[in-house]
């Protein structure tokens, strides 16, 4: 029996031998079978050594490409999209002065402060001796000086209370004189509010909250457009109080409007146009919307996930890299000077007290982590976010009210009475304090830039198919 075994085992072999040599000789593999059927042993080293280089290319570009799909290089996609409606974006105007002259007057506290800040002596000083030996105006040191001396005013501010504080700024109700969205009329139960460091109360129309800046119900109604257009956009016209201007804080009358996604903070120290009075000023708009790719990818975007964001917890906003350094800003100052900043959002039940320049060592702390966080210093892990939509700005100005239309706008102004009817007879202060200003969509289609992965998974498996293959 064993011996039957033995003699089948040399057959066995002998025919497992003929297959394997039968399916090197007729592989589809080029090159291969050319090996065994050369007849001169110098052909047959010639084809091996093709075969050879071939299969080390074969195996270099494989193990190259898996390198690269680990390296996850991404590219940008961007495509225009075309639709017949488009969600209108949130309309954030801030005058330019943030206090009232007025209700600075009956404050005691704050009338103090302001001489007390030096702004007005800062001004005058810089202009007598800040000139530099060429005999031209040092403006750096002026900034300096300007920059502390408000620094000072808007510590004293951030100590009132935010009812004190929306009550000292210009009111919605006193600048809106004249709202039209899509050739519907609009009011002020169309915007929410809140208030900025430098701007005072700024108002959002649009925004999808639910209440304005004193906390009432408002309408939060998603508002979409359906036509293109100038005559379809956001027509404003606004009166920007400029009796009410405290010359020694503003330098500069007119209006700060932002175009922005209504889930994400405006900050409209650092972003925006300036509308200037007396003059029509038309903004076209195109929609930019942007998607990044998380971490591996190289973006190494976030939507927040396990950011803190005071912003969110303030106003219910969604992450931005903005709000995210200045939470980490605000974090920073909170523990190294025991106090929280002016300028960035104080998250609800903080037990650190409003920062005081008067306060011993306050001022030195404060100035330094300003300048880290001004010069990106900060030690503040901030990606971008995943999500983004921008809007590209086409704007362009004309002067309003025209000469021509002069003597029918004073008149219905006058029939506004108050403020307005003061000023309905004089030119001058009609251009000097009165504002339109016109917001739409150039196009209904909107660009969409998209980052992709440029070596799917698919396309290394066809690679390791065709690398086994040869």
């Amino acid at each position: 029996m064993s011996r039957t075994m033995m003699l089948k085992r040399p057959s066995e072999v002998a025919t497992m031998r003929r297959l394997c040599r039968d399916i090197i000789q007729y592989t589809s593999a080029h090159g291969i079978p050319n090996i065994f059927r050369a007849r001169h042993w110098f052909r047959r080293a010639l084809w091996a050594v093709f075969v050879g280089c071939a299969l080390c290319c074969a195996l270099w570009q494989c193990t190259e490409m898996v390198l690269s799909f680990y390296s996850y290089p991404s590219h940008e996609k961007i495509t225009l999209v075309s639709g017949t409606e488009l969600r209108f974006p949130a309309i954030t105007i801030c005058n330019l002065n943030s206090v009232r002259y007025s209700s600075l007057k009956k404050s005691f506290s704050m009338s103090s402060s302001l001489q007390d800040s030096g702004l007005e002596q800062s001004h005058r000083r810089n202009r007598s001796s800040s000139l530099n030996g060429t005999g031209f105006w040092d403006s750096s040191q002026e900034t300096t000086n300007y920059a502390r001396s408000f620094n000072k005013f808007a510590s004293e501010f951030n100590e009132l209370s935010d009812e004190e504080k929306i009550e000292m700024g210009h009111q919605l109700e006193d600048m809106l004189i004249y709202c039209n969205y899509h050739g519907q009329a609009c009011n002020t139960s169309f915007f929410s509010g809140f208030i900025n460091y430098k701007f005072g109360n700024c108002y959002t129309f649009n925004s999808q909250k639910s209440t304005d800046i004193r906390g009432n119900p408002i309408s939060s109604e998603v508002l979409n457009t359906t036509k293109a257009g100038f005559m379809h956009g956001l027509h404003m016209e606004l009166f920007i109080q400029q009796t009410e201007y405290v010359k020694d804080i503003t330098h500069s009358a007119g209006i700060r409007l932002l175009i922005h996604d209504h889930s994400a903070t405006p900050f409209p120290e650092d972003e925006g146009v300036n509308i200037p009075p007396g003059t029509e000023t038309d903004i076209g708009m195109m929609k930019v919307e942007i998607q990044r790719l998380k971490s591996p990818f190289g973006s190494h975007c976030t939507d927040g996930e396990g950011f803190r964001n005071y912003y969110h917890d303030l106003y219910g906003s969604r992450y931005t890299r903005e709000s995210c350094k200045r939470t980490c800003a605000q974090q920073t100052i909170m523990e190294n000077c025991g106090c929280s900043h002016w300028e960035f959002a104080v998250p609800p039940g903080s037990h650190y007290p409003k920062c005081n320049l008067s306060a011993a060592g306050i001022s030195e702390c404060l100035e330094l982590y300003e300048y880290k966080f001004a010069h990106d210093m900060l030690p503040c892990n901030c990606p971008l976010q995943c999500k983004e939509e921008i809007y590209q700005l086409t704007v362009s100005g004309s002067q309003w009210p025209a000469t021509a239309f002069l003597e029918k706008f004073s008149s219905d102004l006058r029939e506004m009475g108050g403020q307005l009817g003061t000023i309905a007879d004089n030119p001058q202060l009609i251009r000097d304090n009165l504002v339109k200003v016109v917001v739409y969509y150039q196009q209904l289609n909107y660009e969409r830039i998209v980052e992709e992965p440029s070596i799917t998974s698919g396309v290394i498996s066809s690679l390791l198919r065709m690398c086994v293959c040869v």
